[in-house]
């Protein structure tokens, strides 16, 4: 669960970007079958915490018979209310979703964890709730510690809001203390762009700054694979896939 410092930090992080980032992340998670990977059944209810703007959530528009969207910051429900027209917006915290115990089928989150210093209430939480499975989305860092460290000090640099990339070992871990067991994990990888990562329509110049010159100068120490080509930086995006039932 945040602290309502970092609360404060994720609700002006994204009240400023709402606009801008529903559309930078259309798309995002398109390539990856995450609704056939969830095992979400026709009619079946579908909630997101975190949901933003709703992309991800709107992947199951086909399937679920109600999509429930839950997050801190109203901007970015606003923005999911115009971008989907079918889900229910839900103001909440994580640490304390506002619904019954075993009410939901699917409770998911997407980007979502590692704005969160201590996960584990959140996923106690959303296995609460959860009447069959619990979907968790979100980018890794590689096993290896300065690779953590160096990786978390750039993302710092990018969002404020953002608190912890986690190793694969560590995100398992995590679903096991919150009393789920992991039914199946993937693990995508995709290239991204500087640009496109940082646009400058979405972040103030001086942190495009910041980092351009900490990939510069520490990229390789990031694990993130950072290469330039043709006056362009890139690096390789990691996303686990956790799909668990409450035990």
């Amino acid at each position: 669960m945040p602290s309502d410092g970092d609360r404060s930090t994720i609700q002006n992080e994204f009240t400023r970007t709402a606009k801008t980032f529903g559309e930078r992340t259309i798309g995002r998670f398109d390539h990856m079958g995450v609704v056939a990977f969830s095992r979400a059944e026709s009619g079946s209810s579908v909630c997101e915490v975190g949901a933003g703007t709703g992309n991800f959530l709107s992947l199951f528009s086909d399937v679920a018979g109600h999509l429930i969207a839950v997050d801190l910051t109203e901007a970015m429900l606003l923005e999911a209310r115009r971008l989907h027209d079918r889900m229910d917006l839900v103001i909440g915290d994580g640490g304390g979703i506002p619904l019954r115990s075993s009410s939901i089928d699917l409770v998911s989150c997407a980007q979502m964890l590692h704005h969160v210093g201590d996960p584990l209430p959140v996923l106690t939480e959303m296995a609460r709730v959860s009447r069959k499975h619990v979907l968790v989305v979100d980018q890794i860092s590689t096993e290896e510690p300065s690779e953590i460290e160096a990786m978390n000090a750039i993302e710092m640099l990018r969002d404020p809001s953002h608190a912890s990339s986690r190793p694969p070992s560590a995100l398992r871990s995590l679903l096991s203390e919150a009393g789920l067991d992991i039914v199946d994990e993937a693990i995508h990888e995709t290239q991204d762009s500087f640009s496109k990562w940082m646009g400058a329509d979405e972040f103030p110049q001086r942190r495009v700054d910041a980092v351009m010159s900490f990939v510069e100068t520490r990229g390789p120490e990031t694990g993130m694979g950072w290469t330039l080509q043709d006056g362009e930086w890139s690096f390789v995006r990691r996303r686990m896939m956790l799909l668990a039932s409450p035990k």
